[in-house]
């Protein structure tokens, strides 16, 4: 249904981003597809369906909560490993082949064909996972597609030793190709086109996903509510649609909610809100600065121009802060794609979720 809040993974399911998905079929062949876009512009469905609808062999590797230790990356993969066993269950030749590559590796335990990875000295190096990864596709006569949703997250020591693999893996496997997702735009690109990362220089196919248009908007809530036989009026739906500003993510969710029975939409604004005010405070703590939720407050305030906002941040301080000091904030902001290049708001909830803040 349009209105299922979870990534989509078919194509009746899936909204007018269909030039978007044959781009991505057509270059499943290539060593790596960046998709990119704002949250909530539907990356996530427009690759699972993707990837679905051409019958690809994929692992998903889901980094949203990131991950800061061996640990928390091993059971990652081993989550995504174990998601991809299932899905070829029913190819049980294909099913057992798998895991025969993957007892090769050490630190692989396997029981009832569940599979878990040592995340200690014995632990497999993530070369060698791909390696077999990629001897399992020549295998089977298939490309495996690696996935890594929201890579952003790859930061710090862990984050170059992983994308060292991937580098590693671009250059010398033929049967893996990997898709890199990405909501917070420049710090996913800063990634790839820094110089001395290792990542730098390898070619991408590039797929941004957007915002709908107002007459977009307005037919995929109509076509969403049509499916569930619920009656709302034009005004309504015109009146969401401009609230919503074309972001795919909170229409679904509003759809949802109005399904479910909540019928006021002040309330459904609300629940979105406070769901769009623990993410920002998530990166306010991330960042380590309090000026950031000054800033934000301001923008929110619509003080966009850089003197005024140089001087309420002042003021608000009591003291005097450099051009340089601001200029980072709003940089890193951009990067994070929480505000765009004129200072506004990318997502009007998240403007409203700022003015919450305490």
């Amino acid at each position: 249904m349009l209105f299922d809040i979870r990534p989509k993974m078919s194509k009746k399911d899936f909204y007018n981003f269909e030039k978007e998905m044959e781009e991505i079929i057509r270059n499943l062949d290539k060593p790596m597809i960046v998709v990119s876009g704002l949250r909530r512009t539907g990356k996530t469905s427009l690759v699972l369906t993707s990837l679905r609808e051409s019958n690809s062999k994929f692992l998903l590797i889901d980094l949203r909560e990131g991950f800061r230790s061996y640990r928390e990356l091993y059971l990652l993969l081993s989550k995504s490993v174990n998601d991809f066993i299932l899905s070829i269950s029913y190819l049980e030749k294909i099913k057992e082949l798998f895991l025969k590559f993957l007892k090769s590796l050490r630190g692989v335990s396997i029981a009832d064909y569940s599979v878990s990875f040592s995340w200690g000295k014995d632990r497999f190096l993530l070369t060698e996972f791909f390696e077999k990864l990629n001897e399992f596709g020549e295998k089977i006569g298939e490309r495996i597609i690696v996935v890594f949703d929201e890579f952003q997250k790859s930061i710090g020591n862990l984050g170059l030793v992983l994308q060292d693999a991937i580098s590693y893996s671009y250059d010398y496997h033929r049967n893996i190709s990997f898709i890199l997702t990405g909501s917070e735009m420049g710090v996913l690109y800063g990634i790839l086109k820094n110089p001395k990362n290792p990542l730098f220089g390898r070619a991408f196919i590039n797929i941004n996903t957007r915002k709908l248009n107002k007459e977009e908007s307005i037919n995929f809530l109509e076509k969403g509510f049509n499916e569930l036989n619920i009656k709302v009026s034009k005004e309504e739906i015109e009146s969401i649609v401009n609230e919503l500003d074309g972001i795919i993510g909170w229409l679904t969710y509003y759809g949802y909610q109005r399904s479910m029975g909540k019928e006021n939409f002040e309330e459904i604004k609300k629940d979105a809100v406070a769901l769009a005010k623990q993410e920002l405070e998530n990166f306010i703590k991330l960042m380590v600065s309090k000026r950031y939720k000054i800033v934000l407050k301001l923008l929110a305030e619509e003080i966009r121009e850089w003197s005024l906002l140089k001087r309420n941040v002042e003021k608000y301080e009591g003291k005097e802060i450099s051009n340089r000091v601001l200029y980072e904030i709003l940089q890193q902001l951009k990067r994070h794609s929480i505000i765009d290049k004129e200072n506004n708001f990318t997502d009007p909830i998240y403007k409203e979720a700022v003015k919450l803040l305490s």
